[in-house]
Formats: structure tokens, sequence, C-alpha cells
């Protein structure tokens, strides 16, 4: 039998994507007759499948990952007097994460985003009785010190632009391009009453790339928890990489080395996310972020050969983490 104009929509079927079966929808021109709205177009009648936009702004507290086991410089009579490169343990800082993102009708959006972390800071500090012994390639032999002072600091940020689209899988799907600034310095002070002497390293990589990913659905949330939110993305980049690294004392050594390599990042978001009116939500959650084959400041010294003034390493990793608490604006 055909359709009559005394039946109902049926909510517990259909799509967001098909005019006129809106499962999530209780307005008039969604929750109509059937017969009725095979003749309506719900886009021109319905608030939902209106373009809206989406702002939010989100707080940040991040730290990174101290890096793996290394000597940078030693006591070379008393070789546990050292400067190791997992001393240096970062702490957390503040940052920002700024997203704005046009949604359509069928769900679909595009999104522009800034995020920027305020400098993360490392120090570790060693006393030495004599002769110290810089870890590089080949070693550097420096006499007459009496204590040791290492600083390091990381600057990370990025743009990015994506497209999010929703398909019939449980997921909506993230394309789009990204750029990642990763800046380090490692600043080493070797005390001496005759002689002291300065080693510093700069590392710069500007990652140029795309990315893909995942993200949650509203409608078909994870473990059915509706507040529960995650995405995935992953990308692939190339590196303008460059290193400098200087050690002045009585005499001035430089050694610079630029290179353009393959990178790889990752970001991974879990969190919760509760409405507090029709247009406000607030959310909160945790964001791993990784990068792989950069240049980082502690992994220079071992690479470096001050004689030749050449070498760099461009194959180190970078692991950020922390929370995040946002403020989301739906107009």
């Amino acid at each position: 039998m055909g359709c009559t104009s005394t039946d109902t929509l049926d909510l517990t079927v259909g799509s967001d994507s098909m005019p006129g079966v809106m499962s999530d929808c209780q307005c008039g021109a969604c929750n109509s007759k059937r017969f009725a709205n095979q003749f309506r177009d719900p886009r021109s009648g319905c608030e939902g499948y209106r373009p809206q936009w989406l702002a939010t702004a989100r707080a940040l507290a991040f730290t990174r990952v101290t890096a793996s086991p290394g000597v940078l410089i030693s006591d070379s009579a008393n070789p546990i007097e050292q400067i190791n490169r997992d001393d240096l343990k970062f702490g957390w800082k503040p940052g920002i994460d700024l997203s704005l993102r046009r949604i359509t009708w069928a769900e679909n959006s595009f999104e522009l985003r800034f995020i920027g972390l305020d400098p993360l800071i490392a120090t570790a500090t060693s006393s030495a009785g004599g002769t110290a012994e810089l870890h590089a390639t080949p070693p550097v032999f420096v006499s007459d010190i009496t204590s040791i002072d290492a600083t390091c600091e990381s600057n990370l940020y990025g743009f990015e632009a994506n497209w999010q689209f929703v398909t019939f899988c449980p997921f909506q799907y993230i394309a789009g391009i990204r750029y990642i600034s990763l800046n380090e310095q490692l600043d080493v002070q070797l005390a001496s009453p005759t002689t002291p002497l300065t080693y510093r390293t700069n590392t710069r990589n500007d990652l140029y790339g795309v990315q893909v990913g995942v993200t949650s659905i509203p409608e078909m949330p994870l473990f059915d928890c509706p507040w529960l939110t995650w995405s995935t993305k992953i990308g692939l980049y190339g590196n303008d990489a460059e290193q400098t690294s200087i050690l002045t004392g009585t005499v001035g050594q430089r050694a610079d080395s630029p290179a353009d390599t393959a990178a790889f990042a990752g970001e991974f978001n879990i969190g919760i996310e509760t409405p507090l009116t029709h247009c406000i939500s607030i959310s909160g959650g945790y964001t791993l972020f990784i990068l792989e084959r950069v240049a980082i400041a502690t992994d220079q010294l071992q690479a470096t050969n001050f004689f030749t003034a050449t070498g760099s390493n461009h194959e180190g990793n970078a692991v950020f983490h922390g929370g995040s608490v946002a403020l989301t604006l739906h107009f």
C-alpha cells in the first residue's frame, strides 16, 4: 500500500543527509507527516539544516616528554658529574588553541585553527672538578671547569585548514593542510676562573604538509556516551630544518647545517563536552602531540664536528601532551 496523508514520520530510520528524514530533529518541517514532507524541502524550513559557525577558544596546559638518555658534557676525571639529556625535564606551560568552523546543512565543515604554546623550559646543573668533555664528534676537552649549567627552551606553534565531511560510516573524516613550527635552543655555561666556555645550539623546524584523520559524530557516540568526543589526525610533512651550534671561549667555533627532510606528525584528542545553553558549550580533555624526524636541540652535540664545522641530526622526535578546557560558541 502506498503512503497516505495520515502516515507519520519514522524517526528511527534515515540519516541527517536525507532531506525529510532527520533522525535527531523534532521541528515542524522535519517531524511533519510523511506524505506532506515528500513535497517540502527541510533545508528551507529547518534551522538544523542552515549553515552555522562554531568558534572555539581552548586554554592549554602542556609539557614535553624528556629526551632519551645521552651524555652531553661530563667531568673527565669523575664521569658521575655530567649533564645528561634526560636531566633536562620540562615543566608545564600554558597555551592557546583557537578554531573557527563553518558547518553546512549536510554537516560538512571547513575549519581554520591556530595552536601555540608558551616556551617550555628545562634546566640542569652539575659540578666539575677539572677537565670537562663535550661529547661532540670528535670530543672537545676544556680544562679548569668548576660547574656546568644547561638550559633548554622549546617553542611550538602551528596553523591548519581542514575539510571535515560525513560518510555512511560512524565517523567524520578530516582532510587538510598544516604548518608546524618547532624551534629549540640549548645553552650550556661551563664556569671557569680562567677560561669560561659557552656551548649553544639552535634548531629550527618548519613543517609543511597534508594530514588526514577521523573524529566523532554526536549522533553516533563512542561507547554510547553522547558527551564523549575524540579525534585522530596524522600527517606527512616536508621539513625545512636547520641547526646552528656555537662554541665560544678563548677561540670561537661554529657549525651550521641546513637540511630538507620528510617528517611525521600525529595528534590525538579525547574529551567531554557539555552544552550550557543552546549556543554555548564547555569541554575539557587530553591531547597527545607527536613529531618524528625533526631536529632536536639536545641531539645536535653528538653529531657536530666543531673542527670541520659540519654535522647535524634531524632524526629526533618530540612528544608534547597535556590537558585543555574550552568554550564553544554556536551562531
